[in-house]
């Protein structure tokens, strides 16, 4: 499961170097990012999307990098599977988390209406997974300044 950029060359294992950010098609400028930072009266921040997209994508190699390093124990006989179940448990919780930040992020315009839509899509395909009503719902949210038109 990929969802960030790899580059054209590949090892002779497959893999692919892995670029730390979205894929530049989805990434937001680093002016539209800073614009949704401050919201209301100063003391409180808003994370922007992009960020909450960074912070998924650090818990998807999270987890990536907890099931190896489980999966090396298991294997060596270190790890029951009661263990190995448990260990992984909480990197997928924190992936989870970051997952339904995204999908009950409620987009600032059109572009960020378009950027979340795009990563959800490109989530999904690549992980085979799906989402809920009420997590559809969501992520077709219209941006804050248009109203909202839920999916039956």
């Amino acid at each position: 499961m990929q969802l960030w950029s790899s580059s054209s060359s590949r090892s002779s294992r497959g893999t692919g170097s892995i670029s730390p950010r979205p894929s530049t098609a989805l990434s937001a400028s680093a002016t539209e990012r800073e614009a949704g930072q401050k919201e209301g009266s100063g003391a409180e921040t808003a994370v922007g999307l992009c960020d909450l997209m960074d912070e998924h994508i650090a818990a998807l190699r999270a987890t990536a990098d907890a099931v190896r390093a489980w999966d090396g124990r298991r294997a060596a006989s270190e790890v029951t599977n009661v263990a190995y179940a448990n260990g992984l448990l909480g990197v997928a919780r924190d992936e989870e988390a970051g997952r339904l930040a995204i999908v009950n992020y409620r987009p600032r315009g059109d572009r960020e209406s378009r950027l979340k839509l795009a990563y959800m899509a490109a989530y999904l395909i690549a992980t085979r997974g799906t989402l809920n009503a009420n997590e559809m719902n969501a992520v077709l949210e219209a941006p804050r300044d248009r109203p909202s038109t839920a999916v039956s």
